[in-house]
């Protein structure tokens, strides 16, 4: 896997190149216009005003999945030498899943807010290292007369929405043969979330090359609240990918997460799964970013009998990116499940803001 990747990038126009000295505001239009003047169109570096700002920080927010290891989407971006990056990220999501098959009953109703505080350092050697930790609550919530509402005003089916009263809050999922097994039965309320740390390696390319590549190795503590954590050890190892033409960027990543189970959860669940994902990031403007993307991968967990949990976990997102000055960054974006009988949920926005401290900065 390594190894293509190197070809790869072998393969794209302007291939890797060495970090750029830092550029003032006012010298990025004359930077850009003598850089163009000696070399041939659609070669060389960046124009500083179309560099990716990445893809969407997504991830999966099923509510059996994110107990384990869901891990977001990061792209191909490093911090240099002496960097640091502090991010502040707030995820909304609503949810309502009411099945039932011979075996197995399931009822996920809730609306999630989570709340992530991330911090990273660039170590050199195009290594980065970092970790996170949020907060998650969970409560019946709101927003279901009005989906509700819109769904009829468009003659769409509500899922079932109407067999339990608004506002309610349920996360539950048990047997329904034998002696009854109940696998989910978590309250509401707030929970600490388990740690998270990464270390990424940006093997080939930099911001400069219109293509790079970076390996990342993540790993999910055995801590948090049981409503917010399967409270084991997970691992996953990712391999990101840019390609750029110009102002048009196109990011890739996929990768496998290994779970440590709890003995509660170990008849339903699989030891690991692998995951990916496919970003198209257009620059409209000097400081704003478009993008559409689809993520997803393999189940955590099977054998229900019914497609809410059986079926490949799979999502769309929508949103922007954006740079505010020189050191902040922002982001929204809206997610939503498709195809919408899968175990992905129904919707999630999320905004996020990020500072960066460069070298010296």
């Amino acid at each position: 896997m390594l190894g293509a990747a190197f070809v790869l990038l072998a393969l794209l126009p302007g291939g890797a190149s060495a970090q750029p000295a830092a550029a003032s505001p006012d010298s990025v239009g004359a930077v850009a216009d003598s850089a163009a003047a000696v070399r041939p169109a659609g070669e060389g570096p960046f124009d500083l005003r179309v560099r990716p700002l990445g893809p969407l920080r997504v991830a999966e927010r099923n509510p059996l999945y994110h107990l384990f290891l869901t891990p977001t989407v990061r792209g191909t971006e490093v911090l240099a030498t002496g960097g640091w990056r502090v991010g502040l990220s707030t995820a909304y999501s609503n949810i309502f899943e009411y099945n039932a098959s011979e075996s197995f009953f399931q009822l996920f109703d809730l609306e999630r807010s989570t709340t992530v505080v991330s911090l990273a350092r660039g170590l050199g050697g195009g290594v980065e290292v970092g970790a996170s930790l949020g907060l998650q609550h969970n409560w019946g919530g709101f927003l279901d007369p009005a989906i509700q509402g819109l769904h009829d005003l468009f003659g769409l089916p509500n899922a079932d929405r109407e067999k339990v009263e608004n506002g309610d809050f349920g996360v539950y999922l048990g047997s329904r043969v034998g002696r009854t097994q109940v696998y989910l039965d978590l309250p509401p309320g707030t929970g600490m979330e388990a740690p998270r740390m990464w270390v990424a390696w940006k093997v080939a390319g930099g911001p400069d090359a219109r293509g790079d590549v970076t390996l990342r190795t993540t790993v999910k503590l055995p801590y948090g609240d049981h409503r917010a954590s399967s409270r084991g050890t997970d691992v996953a190892a990712e391999l990101a990918l840019r390609r750029s033409w110009g102002a048009t960027h196109l990011h890739l990543s996929g990768g496998v997460v290994r779970f440590d189970l709890p003995e509660r959860l170990a008849p339903i669940m699989r030891d690991g799964a692998w995951y990916g994902s496919v970003a198209l990031e257009q620059r409209v403007l000097e400081g704003l970013s478009l993008l559409g993307q689809f993520f997803g991968g393999s189940r955590y967990a099977s054998g229900f009998g019914f497609a809410e949990l059986d079926n490949l976990p799979l999502n769309l997102s929508v949103g922007g990116r954006g740079t505010l000055g020189e050191a902040w960054r922002w982001q929204i974006s809206f997610t939503e499940d498709v195809p919408p009988n899968s175990p992905s949920v129904d919707f999630t926005v999320d905004v996020a803001l990020t500072r960066v401290w460069s070298p010296g900065g």
